[in-house]
């Protein structure tokens, strides 16, 4: 990781433990909170448990990868090698597996760098909205928050309620998180920076651990939605919100 964790007494050991769920709750208490207080370093971590729970999936998917896959694979794999290798269960860096990851982290980095800091930001505000000692700030200022940082955010569904607000910095822009509740029950965050990024101007969405993100782009603004929904229903609740 190139964003040491170098506060609250935490070393790269650390984090790499706390991927591989070797901690007790204790120690991983003190992660979570090193991770709420440092968006970039959240996000290499989410990167990291997704492709945690990829590896566990591929491990129970028998099925022989064809030929032609495979030989793609390994045009992919040297890069990614030492990386992969720590976080392989003993035993799966074999044949067919090793080429059905290779495949899938490829597949990976054609989604645009700042949905990885969607994904992450969703998930920490979901982690303060279930902490009592992290308050949240629903109150949203759209004039302030566009003179201060040229953000413009999609009108909202007039079932949503805004539930929290908060500012992450990404290498590149500030990005604004806006977490909403539907009159459903339904939590979403909505990602937006400014940055023109490879994102569609319509919505697509692609399943990220236990969430689904749609992302999009409308000019030099970039936006992701991020919830518990399956990808095609997020997709359809992104294409609704882009045409605002």
């Amino acid at each position: 990781m190139t964003d040491r964790p170098t506060d609250l007494n935490i070393s790269d050991m650390d984090i790499d433990a706390y991927v591989d769920g070797e901690l007790d709750a204790e120690r991983r208490f003190v992660i979570e909170t090193l991770l709420s207080r440092r968006p970039a370093l959240a996000a290499r971590v989410m990167g990291d448990l997704s492709t945690r729970s990829a590896l566990r999936m591929l491990g129970q998917d028998r099925r022989p990868v064809p030929a032609h896959l495979a030989a793609a694979a390994q045009q992919l794999a040297p890069a990614q090698k030492s990386r992969w290798r720590r976080l392989m269960p003993a035993g799966l860096m074999t044949g067919g597996l090793a080429a059905a990851l290779a495949l899938w982290v490829g597949g990976v980095q054609h989604t645009p760098a700042y949905v990885s800091y969607a994904v992450a930001s969703h998930r920490i505000a979901m982690m303060r909205a279930d902490m009592n000692s992290q308050i949240e700030a629903p109150r949203f200022d759209a004039r302030e928050i566009a003179a201060n940082t040229r953000i413009a955010m999609p009108q909202l569904p007039g079932d949503w309620r805004v539930t929290d607000v908060q500012l992450f910095p990404t290498d590149k822009a500030p990005a604004l998180l806006m977490a909403v509740r539907t009159d459903e029950g339904r939590r979403m965050t909505i990602f937006a920076v400014r940055e023109r990024t490879g994102a569609p101007e319509r919505p697509d969405a692609v399943r990220e651990g236990a969430q689904s993100v749609a992302y999009w782009r409308r000019g030099d603004m970039s936006y992701a939605l991020t919830g518990d929904q399956e990808p095609g229903m997020m997709d359809e609740t992104a294409e609704a919100l882009a045409r605002t």
